[in-house]
This record gives C-alpha cells, sequence and structure tokens, in this order.
C-alpha cells in the first residue's frame, strides 16, 4: 500500500502568539499563495498532533471499550453516547463560558443603547457633565461590539474543531470495525450502508457542537431579556413574549412537514436518478434499440411528480423565511399596540431599547434554540444507527501457527455450514464458521478471489501488498503472471496509478495482478477462486502452466475452476455440485473408474448439441437458476474509461477528457440564461419591485414609531415650572398608519418568497428538461469521453442545488442584502455625511471579498477533492476483505485510512480558519461602522432627536451578524451558480443526425436484408484514428455471416457503423436505401441487435420487452416461451408487471441474456446482429440462443460476431477482420484449406483435437450446402466412453 503521507508544511498555529490567534493572523501567509496561484495539497497545513486520526479514534476506542465492558458486567446494553460524554465533556465544557459571555454582551448592549437615546431625550446643549457621560456610554457600547465580533469567531472556531474531532474518531472507528465485520454481520449491513455512515451520519457531529450549548444559553437569555424589558415597559413586554412563543411551535410545525414532503420528494428523486444512471450505462442499447422516447417519457413523469413536491417544499420554505423576516415587527408591533392602548406614552428610548432587545432574544428563541434541538435529535438518531454497527459480531481471530513438525496443511473434516454461496475457500480463510465439522490451517495463506480485487494506488503497490520489493523475485513474479507485455504497454509501466476500483486495467489484467500478488507474498497455502476465467485461453493456458504448475509447485495450491482441461495436472480432484461432494480422487482413478466429468456435471444428462469449447471460460454455476451472482459485477462493463471492459471490444481510442472546472467567477451570462429560464423578463420587473417595496415597508414601519415617538416628545411641553404636562397624541391616526405598515410588511415579505421560489423552481425544471433531451441526442461518443458518474452528477448534484439550496440561498441573499441597504441608507438619512467615511469601508470591504474568495474556492476545492479517497477506500476495502483478512493486512489498511483521514482534516482545518480569518475582518468594518454612528451623532448632537438617533443606532447594532451572513450567501450563491452553468454547458452538446428525416423508408424495407459495405471507413472521434479501414463487402439476403478477429480487429465497429453510433464515411447499403439519407430511428428501428451485454432497465419484464405497447400480451408470453422463461415469469407475483430489481440484478445473467434474443424474436426484423457474449453465460443457455437463432431466424440476414469459433464454424461466410481492415471472407471450410489463412491459424490456436472437431464441422456444412447428394455423416467423432460428442461441459468443479 502506499506510504503515509510525510510530514507536510509544519501548522503555524502551534507558535501563534495569543494576538495571532485572536484574529487568525497566523493565515495571512496562506492567503498571499492563494492571491498569486491555486493552491495545491501541498499547500496545507499538517494536522495538528492532538488531531491526528489516529489518535482521536484510538482515545474514543477506549472509552467504548471500557463502556462494553462495564454494560456486559452490568448486563446492560452498552451507549455510545456515554462513551462520547466521558471522551469529551471537559474540553467542550470550557467552550460554554465563551457563550456566556457572548449572550451577556448582547443583553448589555441594548441597556447602553438606552442611556445614550436618553441623553438626546433630555438634550440640554450646556451640560458638559451629561454629554461626558454619554461618551462613556458610547465607548461601553463600542467595546460590547468588539468583543461580540471577536469572541463569536473564536467560540465557533472551537465548537467546530470539536465536532470535527468528534466525527474524525467516529470515522476511525467505523473503518476499524468494517475490518473485522464476520460474514454473519456483512450479511446484515452493506457496503452502501457502511459508506452511509461514513458520509452522513457522521456529519451530524459537525453541526451539532455548533448549537448544542445554546440548550441553556436560549432560556437564560429569554429570562434575562424578560425582566430587563418589564423594568422598561412594564407588563407590556408579555404580548412581544407571548408572540415570540407562538411562532416557535408555528416554526416547528412548518419544519415537520418539510421534512415529511422532504421524504417523498427524496423518494422521487432517487428514482429519478437510478433511471437517469441506467439510462446512461445503457445507452448504447438504447439508442440501437432507438427506445429513446420511451425513457424520454418515464423521466419526464418523474420529474414532474417530483417538482411538484418540491414546489410545495420551497413554498413551505419561503413561509418560514417571510415569518423569520416579519417577525421581528409582529412583535415590536403588539408589544407598544399593547402598551399605548394601556394608556402609557411612547418614548424613543424605550421603542428602541425594546427594538434591540427582542432582536438579540429573537435569533437565539427562533433560530438557534430551535436548530440545537433538531441537531441534537438527529445526532442522537446517528448515533444510535452508529452504536448498531459498532456491536456488530467480529470475526474470530484465527492464528494459523505452524504445527511443531512443521508441516504445511489443510484438514477438513465433516464440514457442514450455512451459507449461500458455501465455497469451500471462505471455510479455510476462516470466513465461514462452520455449524459442526472442523477446519484447520496449518501456514500462512494467500488468496486470490474470483471478483479481482486492486485498491487505488500504483500497479506495483498493488502487487507488493506492503512486502519488501525485490527486483529479482519481482521480476519472475510479472513473467509468470503474464504481466509483462502489459507492463510495456502502459505509459509508466507498473508505476500507473490504478484509479479507484481499477478503472484503468481490463478485467483479465486485473486477475492477473490478483494473482501476481499472491505468489508475491510467498505463503505456504494458495487459495485461488477461478482466477483462469477472466483471460482468454492462450493466457490461461500460460497462467496453468508457468504460473499454478512452476511457480508454486512447492506450495499447497487449492484451485477452483470448471476448466477440464487442466484436470491432469491435479494431485487431488474434488467435485462439487450443489455445495455436496460428489467424487474425489486422482485424475487417473477417474479415468479408471470410467466417470466422464461431463455427465457428472451435466443437468440430467442431456445431449448436447451445440458443445462449447473447452478452455472458453464459463462462470461458476451451480444450476441454471441460481447462476452465480458474483459474476454480475464483473461482467458488467466498465463504462469509466471509454473503452468497455474484459471484452472483445475493440480499444475505443477515446482519452477521458478533464472535467472542465470553473475557475474564477460565474459570468453575468449564466445568471442571465438562469432567469430567462425561469420566467418572462416581466415577471422580473415585477419581482424587483415587489422586493423594493417590501423592504421600504419594513423600513417605514420603525421610522414611523421613531417619528411617533418624536412628536410625542415636542408635545411634553414643560409649563412653567407647572412640571410637565403631557398631551395625547390622535391614536387612531399613529395606530392607524402603524398597523397599515406593519401588515403591508408582513404581505410584502411573503408575496415575495413566493414568487422568488416560484421562478427559481421553474427554471430548474425548464434546465433539467434542456439538458436531458440534450444528452438524449448526444452521440455515442460524448457518453465514451465522460465517465457515468460526471454525467450522473449533472443529474443528482447539480439539479439537487438548483432545486432545493439555490433558490433558498437566493432569497435569503436577496432579504439580507436589501437589509443591509436599509440600514445603510437610514443611517446616511440620519446623518448624511457618514456617507464619507462609507466609502473607504466599501472599498475595502469590495478587496476583502475578492481576496478572500481567491483562497477559499481553492480550500472548498480541496476539501472536496481530499474527502473522496475517504470513502473510496472504504469501499475498495470492503470489497476485498477476505484479501485483506487473509494477508493479514489489516493494520496497514487503518494506516492508510488514517493518513487519508488526516489529509482531508488538514483541508477542513483550513476551510474552518479561513472562513473565521475573513469573518473577524467583515466585524471589523460593521464595528467601525457602528462606532461612527454612535460618536458621531454625539457630536452633532444640536441638529439630531432622540427617534433618528435610535433609529439609525439601532438599525447599526443589527448590521454585526448580518452583514457577515449576506457576504457569506452572495459567496454561497456564487459557488451554486457554478451548478447552473454546469447544467447549461450540458443544455447545448453537439447532437447526432436526426431521428427522423422528411424521407422516410417504406414500411416493408429491408425486406431483402441485404447489406451493401462500399469502402466504408470509420473512426470514433472525428479526427481519430481509423478503425476500420477501406471496408468493402456484400452480405447476400438470407447469408448467416460470421465475423471473427483478434481485439482490436474492428469486429465492434462494423455494428457500429451499421447502426451509425459514430457517422461512417464511404458508403452502406441496405437494400438499395443508403443509410445515410434516413432517420436514425428509422434505420435502427429495423434491425434488432442481441448485444454482448445484456442488459435489463428497471421496470415491469413487460416495459423491457416492449416500451412503446405495440405488441399484445399474447405475444409477449410466445416470445417468452420461445426462449424458456415463461413458467420463471408466471412464477413471479405480478408475472409480466412485476418491478425487476435495479438493472435487472433478480436475474441471472444468462436469464437477461435470454430476454434480449425475446427482445429480438418480437421486433421480427429482417436483419440480425449477434455481439456474442464471452463469460457471461454457461454452456446450457448458450446453447439454448444458438439453437433459437438457428430456428426463428433462418430467413433473415445474421451477423455473428464471434469469440468461440464453434458457434460460426456453420456460417455461410466468415469475414476476418485485422487491425481494421478485411482480410477474409469466404466460407470457412474454404478458408480451413489454405494454411497460410488467418482463420486456419486461430482454429490452430485451439488445440489439435478441438482444430479437427471444428474442421470436420465446417466441412460437413460446406458439403450439405454445396453437394447435398454426397453423404458425410458417418465420419462423427465420438467419444469411446458413452458415444457423446468429444467436447466437455462442466458446471461447476473445485480442484
Amino acid at each position: 500500500m502506499l506510504p503515509v503521507y510525510q510530514e507536510v508544511k509544519p501548522n503555524p498555529l502551534q507558535d501563534a502568539n495569543l494576538c495571532s490567534r485572536v484574529f487568525f493572523w497566523w493565515l495571512n501567509p496562506l492567503f498571499k499563495i492563494g492571491h498569486k496561484r491555486r493552491l495545491e495539497e501541498d499547500d496545507m497545513y499538517s494536522v495538528l498532533p492532538e488531531d491526528r486520526s489516529q489518535h482521536l479514534g484510538e482515545e474514543l476506542q477506549g472509552f467504548w471499550d471500557k463502556e462494553v465492558l462495564r454494560a456486559e458486567n452490568d448486563a446492560q446494553k452498552p451507549s455510545l453516547t456515554r462513551a462520547i460524554i466521558k471522551c469529551y465533556w471537559k474540553s467542550y465544557l470550557v467552550l460554554g463560558i465563551f457563550t456566556l459571555i457572548e449572550e451577556s454582551a448582547k443583553v448589555i448592549q441594548p441597556i447602553f443603547l438606552g442611556k445614550i437615546i436618553n441623553y438626546f431625550e433630555n438634550y440640554d446643549p450646556m451640560d458638559s457633565v451629561a454629554l461626558n457621560t454619554a461618551y462613556a456610554y458610547a465607548t461601553v457600547l463600542t467595546f460590547c461590539t468588539l468583543i461580540l465580533a471577536i469572541l463569536h469567531h473564536l467560540y465557533f472556531y472551537h465548537v467546530q474543531c470539536a465536532g470535527m474531532r468528534l466525527r474524525v474518531a467516529m470515522c476511525h472507528m467505523i473503518y476499524r470495525k468494517a475490518l473485522r465485520l464476520s460474514n454473519m454481520a456483512m450479511g446484515k449491513t452493506t457496503t452502501g450502508q457502511i459508506v452511509n455512515l461514513l458520509s452522513n451520519d457522521v456529519n451530524k457531529f459537525d453541526q451539532v457542537t455548533v448549537f448544542l450549548h445554546f440548550l441553556w444559553a436560549g432560556p437564560l437569555q429569554a429570562i434575562a431579556v424578560t425582566a430587563l424589558l418589564w423594568m422598561e415597559i412594564g407588563i407590556s413586554c408579555l404580548a412581544g413574549m407571548a408572540v415570540l412563543i407562538i411562532l416557535l411551535p408555528l416554526q416547528s410545525c412548518f419544519g415537520k412537514l418539510f421534512s415529511s414532503l422532504r421524504s417523498k420528494t427524496a423518494t422521487f428523486t432517487d428514482a429519478r436518478i437510478r433511471t437517469m444512471n441506467e439510462v446512461i450505462t445503457g445507452i448504447r442499447i438504447i439508442k440501437m434499440y432507438a427506445w429513446e422516447k420511451s425513457f424520454s417519457d418515464l423521466i419526464t413523469n418523474l420529474r414532474k411528480r417530483e417538482i411538484s413536491k418540491i414546489l410545495r417544499s420551497s413554498y413551505l420554505r419561503g413561509m418560514n423565511l417571510a415569518s423569520f423576516f416579519s417577525a421581528s415587527k409582529i412583535i415590536v408591533f403588539v408589544t407598544f399596540t399593547t402598551y399605548v392602548l394601556l394608556g402609557n406614552v411612547i418614548t424613543a428610548s424605550r421603542v428602541f431599547v425594546a427594538v434591540t432587545l427582542y432582536g438579540a432574544v429573537r435569533l437565539t428563541v427562533t433560530l438557534f434554540f430551535p436548530s440545537a434541538i433538531e441537531r441534537v435529535s438527529e445526532a442522537i438518531v446517528s448515533i444510535r444507527r452508529i452504536q448498531t454497527f459498532l456491536l456488530l459480531d467480529e470475526i474470530s481471530q484465527r492464528n494459523r501457527q505452524l504445527p511443531s513438525d512443521g508441516k504445511k496443511m489443510v484438514h477438513v473434516q465433516d464440514f457442514t455450514a450455512f451459507w449461500d454461496k458455501s465455497s469451500l475457500l471462505s471455510a479455510v480463510l476462516g470466513e465461514l464458521a462452520p455449524s459442526h465439522g472442523l477446519v484447520s490451517v496449518h501456514g500462512r495463506i494467500a488468496y486470490v478471489s474470483q471478483q479481482p480485487w486492486v485498491f487505488s494506488g500504483t500497479l506495483r503497490s498493488n502487487i507488493l501488498f506492503g512486502k519488501k520489493y525485490e527486483k529479482e523475485r519481482y521480476e519472475k513474479v510479472i513473467k509468470a503472471c503474464a504481466l509483462k507485455k502489459d507492463l510495456q504497454l502502459l505509459e509508466d509501466g507498473d508505476l500507473t496509478v490504478i484509479g479507484d476500483r481499477g478503472t484503468t486495467l481490463s478485467g483479465g489484467q486485473k486477475a492477473r495482478v490478483n494473482l501476481a500478488r499472491a505468489v508475491y507474498q510467498d505463503a505456504d497455502i494458495y487459495l485461488l477462486d477461478d482466477p483462469l476465467s477472466a483471460v482468454d485461453a492462450e493466457v490461461s493456458r500460460h497462467l496453468f502452466e508457468l504460473c499454478i504448475c512452476q511457480t508454486l509447485h512447492e506450495k499447497i495450491t487449492i484451485l477452483v475452476t470448471h476448466q477440464l482441461q487442466y484436470l491432469k495436472a491435479a494431485s487431488q480432484i474434488l467435485i462439487l455440485k450443489d455445495g455436496k461432494m460428489v467424487q474425489k480422487g486422482t485424475y487417473t482413478e477417474f479415468l479408471k473408474s470410467g466417470i466422464d466429468f461431463g455427465s457428472l456435471l451435466k443437468k440430467d444428462n442431456e445431449e448436447s448439441e451445440q458443445p462449447p469449447v473447452p478452455g472458453t471460460p464459463t462462470l461458476r454455476n451451480r444450476t441454471f437458476s441460481e447462476s452465480s451472482v458474483w459474476s454480475q459485477q464483473s461482467s458488467r462493463p466498465s463504462l469509466k474509461d471509454g473503452a468497455l471492459e474484459s471484452q472483445d471490444t475493440e480499444n475505443v481510442p477515446v482519452t477521458l477528457s478533464e472535467e472542465n472546472r470553473s475557475e474564477g467567477k460565474v459570468g453575468f451570462q449564466a445568471y442571465k440564461n438562469y432567469f430567462r429560464a425561469g420566467a418572462h423578463w416581466i415577471v422580473f420587473i415585477f419581482l424587483i419591485l415587489l422586493n423594493t417595496a417590501a423592504q421600504v415597508a419594513y423600513v417605514l414601519q420603525d421610522w414611523w414609531l421613531s417619528y411617533w415617538a418624536n412628536k410625542q416628545s415636542m408635545l411634553n411641553v414643560t409649563v412653567n415650572g407647572g412640571g410637565n404636562v403631557t398631551e395625547k397624541l390622535d391614536l387612531n391616526w399613529y395606530l392607524g398608519i402603524y398597523s397599515g405598515l406593519t401588515v403591508a410588511t408582513v404581505l410584502f415579505g411573503i408575496a415575495r418568497s413566493l414568487l422568488v421560489f416560484y421562478v427559481l423552481v421553474n427554471s430548474s425544471q425548464t434546465l433539467h428538461n434542456k439538458m436531458f433531451e440534450s444528452i438524449l441526442k448526444a452521440p455515442v461518443l460524448f457518453f465514451d469521453r465522460n465517465p457515468i458518474g460526471r454525467i450522473l452528477n449533472r443529474f443528482s448534484k447539480d439539479i439537487g442545488h438548483l432545486d432545493d439550496l439555490l433558490p433558498l440561498t437566493f432569497l435569503d441573499f436577496i432579504q439580507t442584502l436589501l437589509q443591509v441597504v436599509g440600514v445603510v441608507s437610514v443611517a446616511v438619512a440620519v446623518i448624511p455625511w457618514i456617507a464619507i467615511p462609507l466609502v473607504p469601508l466599501g472599498i475595502i470591504f469590495i478587496f476583502l471579498r475578492r481576496y478572500f474568495l481567491e483562497t477559499s474556492r481553492d480550500v472548498k476545492r480541496l476539501e472536496s477533492t481530499t474527502r473522496s479517497p475517504v470513502f473510496s477506500h472504504l469501499s475498495s476495502s470492503l470489497q476485498g476483505l477476505w484479501t485483506i483478512r487473509a494477508y493479514k493486512a489489516e493494520e496497514r489498511c487503518q494506516e492508510l485510512f488514517d493518513a487519508h483521514q488526516d489529509l482531508h482534516s488538514e483541508a477542513w482545518f483550513l476551510f474552518l480558519t479561513t472562513s473565521r480569518w475573513f469573518a473577524v475582518r467583515l466585524d471589523a468594518i460593521c464595528a467601525m461602522f457602528v462606532i461612527i454612528v454612535a460618536f458621531g451623532s454625539l457630536i452633532l448632537a444640536k441638529t439630531l432627536d432622540a427617534g433618528q438617533v435610535g433609529l439609525a443606532l439601532s438599525y447599526a447594532l443589527t448590521l454585526m451578524g448580518m452583514f457577515q451572513w449576506c457576504v457569506r450567501q452572495s459567496a454561497e450563491v456564487e459557488n451554486m451558480m457554478i451548478s447552473v452553468e454546469r447544467v447549461i454547458e450540458y443544455t447545448d452538446l453537439e447532437k447526432e443526425a436526426p431521428w427522423e428525416y422528411q424521407k422516410r423508408p417504406p414500411p416493408a424495407w429491408p425486406h431483402e436484408g441485404v447489406i451493401i459495405f462500399d469502402n466504408v471507413n470509420f473512426m470514433y472521434s472525428p479526427g481519430g484514428p481509423l478503425v476500420l479501414k477501406h471496408l468493402t463487402a456484400l452480405i447476400k439476403s438470407q447469408e448467416k455471416v460470421g465475423i471473427v478477429g483478434r481485439t482490436g480487429a474492428g469486429k465492434s465497429s462494423l455494428i457500429s457503423a451499421l447502426f451509425r453510433l459514430s457517422e461512417p464515411e464511404g458508403k452502406i447499403w441496405i437494400d438499395k436505401i443508403l443509410t445515410t439519407e434516413i432517420g436514425l430511428h428509422d434505420l435502427r428501428k429495423k434491425m434488432s441487435i442481441i448485444p454482448q451485454e445484456p442488459v435489463l432497465f428497471t421496470g415491469t419484464m413487460r416495459k423491457n420487452l416492449d416500451p412503446f405497447n405495440e405488441h399484445t400480451d399474447e405475444e409477449l408470453w410466445n416470445a417468452l416461451q420461445e426462449v424458456q422463461l415463461k413458467e420463471t415469469i408466471e412464477d413471479l407475483p405480478g408475472k409480466m408487471d412485476t418491478e425487476l430489481a435495479e438493472s435487472g440484478s433478480n436475474f441471472s445473467v444468462g436469464q437477461r441474456q435470454l430476454v434480449c434474443l425475446a427482445r429480438a424474436i418480437l421486433r421480427k426484423n429482417q436483419i440480425l446482429i449477434i455481439d456474442e457474449a464471452t463469460a457471461n453465460v454457461d454452456p446450457r443457455t448458450d446453447e439454448l440462443i444458438q439453437k433459437k437463432i438457428r430456428e426463428k431466424f433462418a430467413h433473415c440476414t445474421v451477423l455473428t460476431i464471434a469469440h468461440r469459433l464453434n458457434t460460426i464454424i456453420d456460417s455461410d461466410k466468415i469475414m476476418v477482420l485485422d487491425s481494421g481492415r478485411l482480410k477474409e471472407y469466404d466460407e470457412p471450410y474454404v478458408l480451413l484449406q489454405n494454411k497460410e489463412s488467418l482463420f486456419y491459424k486461430m482454429v490452430q490456436q485451439l488445440g489439435k483435437a478441438e482444430a479437427a472437431a471444428l474442421t470436420e464441422t465446417a466441412k460437413q456444412v460446406y458439403f450439405k450446402r454445396n453437394y447435398p447428394h454426397i453423404g458425410h455423416t458417418d465420419h462423427m467423432v465420438t467419444n469411446t466412453s458413452n458415444g457423446q460428442p468429444s467436447t466437455l461441459t462442466i458446471f461447476e468443479t473445485a480442484l
């Protein structure tokens, strides 16, 4: 495995002084680098020693182990929560002091604000003492403001770090547990579920620590504020508090509704993305079948239902935001209406102290406190899930020691176990606990799994697997495992980096790397689970002779295979059928007893007319129905790297384009397109007006209160020495206008929220439809160039952003932006010269934001790129679990996991600190603004009245958190607009030719099925290499043509040219019509194809056979009857309308191939093309398919791309392709007469007996066709034992 990352840059935080820590100065060098160039992984600071994954994980693991022990002793269930609390309570409690100071400062601020306003109310130009006191109050106010600015960010940084530590420790424990799970436990969980624990559940810890302290701070603060308000305005304060408390359940009610809608939406989204995944995976088939419209309808339907749910949840969100926006207005309105109606007189100081106090408590009570409750409940659910996982069974640690006499052996006696894939090897590995009997193993084990397992790293590290590199031994292993030639072809040789799940290697290469890993380990006992079936006959022989027989000749080797030609070399043969031992002995014993291997394993001993060639790998199928599920993954092509793997496809010379990551800013064009997709421009003008109206009403409501207070204070005229005589104002007039403004604020707020959501969700819908339409019409080349994940990401993550997060963030941003503008305008209106210092502050802000975003974008990018290795390492470890345990590599994997975690922690640490760096500086700007307003108003006291000062100052104080939030949301909007850009980029892809032209072929076309290739050249990408060169051939009506050639000869390209998956040069005629002159659907619907990879789609069986409902039920059942699937389908609960599992995985590969055959039978086309399946199908199914094709398609033109020569030896003609050119084209027997022909050489490679049998068949067919009167039947070669044909089939053997 790769070395653990060496020390990177030391972390400057370790020796930063106090000032630097408070203001995050130690980050300045990083920002300088980010300003100059893009940040790379090497620029990140190393993790602090106390934050290392190993340290944190082992610490928490210790507490958990103690907890498990304690629970065992007390006979209780262990509690993970208790272990977490014991581990972290001290460090977290200290942070509570921060919260206390911060929340107290928020409550003290309004009191001093009131004192300043008081000075204005009783303004006396001559009273210098009062002025000095006012200056003192202003100083305290600004001091509070600064304390808030600094403390808040330090506190946030520390709680987020605490969350990170908890998350990292949890991940370490989850991974450690995953490596020790027993197979019973693996049955109870899935890889997906474990990855989910690691990706979703642990993230809750990051959030819960932020809000946890508000569980006690919230209620405390509410009590303090109520007390202060009581002192200020008496009983009326309770009215306001009542409104606040009513709002709480209202919000939680919204929240509940929202989450129920959310889960409904999620099911539709999952269905849509699953279908999209299938569309993209099976796009070749969809295009060849011309089924695009059917899938288009399916997706459109799903999307419609999804969008209707999204709209409803968006409206709820809009209401929630609007209620948040107008809550403070309603509270103040209720309070002062009550206050005035109780006969009290309004004064500016009372109004604005109340407004500010409510402002302070409102955030805590309506936002932080509910969030805390929500996050804590989420965290508890996650902890429960993780706890369940941590309590699963572990595998018993078995020591494979050498016995005293040093003999290495494997001893299995009376062994019984219950397991679906009951395999002997898993028992020897100790993975499968026997229900009785005994398995003892002495010696070190090396294991090669049937599913080749590789992890991401270099090819060499995959082979060494932690052992030391010894050149000589390594070269020997490479040679024995037939990897020498492959390494020469790779650019970097064995230092080539293998992608996640080995994406750069073909199936055969992966199998050989796996074998090489085992051989290099130099163990005593080798367990080889069918390593030969993934490679072709020639390599298979090389591996058997050189690797298994020579290199491993001194070792104990248990080989599971079904390739009979190797049985001679075995010292013991064990035949298993349906998990029982049928026969055991040596090869000679078997021969003497006259047992025929084939008949032993054949089902019902039926005669096979078309026996497969021995040496063609067929998967270990037990019986036809219970076909090996494991094979499906290996047989599915990996479309990631363009060329389909592990199959005879041309190495499509397609380079994967690097995904273009948008650098820098999002262009104005993207915003324009985004809004244009949502609504007409008239709607937009209306939206802008509505937003302005909402904000104006918002400000006017406060302004009216200050105006009212001023009018009231003017009336408090001092009558000569007779004290104050308060005159009453016209209450109805003032209250009326006040109520009107409040209602307007609320209504405008709600209307604007709903409209913004409506428009933005609408544009998401429009863009999704455009993108999907564009994807369906894209040529196949596009799908070869872009991995599935990349395309699917546009439909899942990016569209998810457009549906969900972007509208919310956008609205939030608009609201806060308008409020900031409102605050500044009010301040400037009250004290016009404030505009002067505002200009430099604004310039500093704009520069800061730009400067910050340069670095933060890169940090965000690094955070997401360093996160994926953590998950891929986990899932790759789970896939290779048996291998890792067999080689005792758990420790190494754990170290590697910790290294990946630490790398992610480095990025996360920067992500937390850089955002705090920026926030501290923003709040400093706001604090400056507050200071300017406070002292400025005192200096200009002569010209101002109390109401104006109250308005300006109380507004300035709200700016503190809000400005920050506004800027952060603006950055978020810009980040999410990248998703819009990515979607828009896919709405405008290059298109393939139209599906229908004006010129339509006659409905009965092609009735002959004559195909003419006239000087055809073909390449996959414009300017790419030619894969077919000057191909000219005539295929007559009803002719059966076999197409053969080595890998990369151009066999599949011939089919691609015929179907116009890319436009061919030259001419291809079908029945006198030029294929390039008709629409793609008209062409593709008229040819049937049985693809190499049988693809089924989620949906019903009926949809899979007949997506356009063109056939009757009777026709469908007949087709299923033909392919012997009728009974299987009739046994399903809904018969033909049963929903299939994802991509039909509840059918075996063979059954899926039969469904494809049924589709071809239904289409009744004159031309059939068969891209023959290699290792996917067991001999019996293969035979059935061959037989059906001969019966049902006798009158059709059939082209077969062959991998097994025996399936096409009886064709009318054989086309031999070599590197894109047609080398030979004639009857098989004629070609075999020419000893120089390529076809002759191919047949000879199969070995003498096989070659003779094939030549004999070709000869008979030739004579039967050309000289039907001469009988040639007396030369049948039969096997001596019981008259069966000489080739043998085998279902499952274990040697």
